[in-house]
């Protein structure tokens, strides 16, 4: 699974649009939008903070091969 997938996989079982993250990274949607199609070229930086913003560690959040990982707050 690319991290653009599991990102995306993540903010949806949280229940969350690109929308709500956006709003809380302080960035637009269409921002946010690239940010998570192109997620293999962001920095460690950026990855952090969609880890905050969605909710989720950011171990939790590149955890891309181990599909039965799972985080107090959720279970994917």
């Amino acid at each position: 699974m690319k991290i653009s997938d599991r990102i995306r996989k993540v903010r949806v079982a949280y229940s969350l649009t690109q929308l709500d993250v956006a709003d809380k990274m302080n960035i637009s949607t269409a921002v946010y939008g690239k940010m998570e199609r192109n997620a293999s070229h962001s920095s460690f930086d950026t990855l952090l903070k969609i880890a905050a913003a969605i909710g989720v560690s950011l171990l939790f959040l590149l955890d891309t091969y181990n599909k039965y990982y799972k985080e107090e707050k959720n279970i994917l």
